[in-house]
């Protein structure tokens, strides 16, 4: 990586050090990220195709079969159709699975709150920042575009 701007690697760095420190902070329950990931979108997004929230995924409808069927044997997710056209068929994030992701995120929020604190001020400013430029960062898509 030692033809890319320094910024860049820095932030690559921190970025996938600070993700892999935060998916270890995650409860221990056998949801797989996968399954959290889907939820998020639903959270997010509102209801949807399986087809879209694989897009959202960058996965394969297929290989999202098997966490739909998770999340709806966990009543996390409910399929149902739309008034417009009752042959499409949306999932829907439940109370239940709004909740679980709450508490998902909740105790890694708590654990970064708290390695937080050992900050200054002006550093805790600077990642509140820094967390904004990444989530406009991640809706960045350069389909098309040529890869670096």
């Amino acid at each position: 990586m030692d033809d890319l701007p320094e910024a860049a690697v820095r932030a690559f760095e921190g970025a996938t050090g600070l993700a892999q420190r935060m998916r270890a902070e995650r409860p221990r329950d056998g949801t797989t990220l996968s399954m959290i990931s889907a939820l998020s979108h639903l959270d997010r997004e509102g209801a949807m195709t399986a087809g879209r929230l694989a897009a959202l995924q960058r996965a394969k409808p297929q290989t999202l079969t098997r966490t739909l069927a998770r999340l709806e044997e966990r009543g996390w997710i409910e399929r149902g159709s739309t008034d417009a056209d009752r042959r499409q068929v949306l999932i829907r994030l439940t109370e239940r699975g709004g909740n679980r992701l709450y508490d998902d995120m909740r105790s890694r929020a708590v654990w970064l709150s708290r390695a937080m604190e050992t900050l200054s001020p002006t550093e805790r400013e600077v990642l509140r920042l820094a967390g904004t430029l990444m989530s406009e960062l991640a809706t960045w898509d350069d389909i098309g575009g040529d890869e670096p």
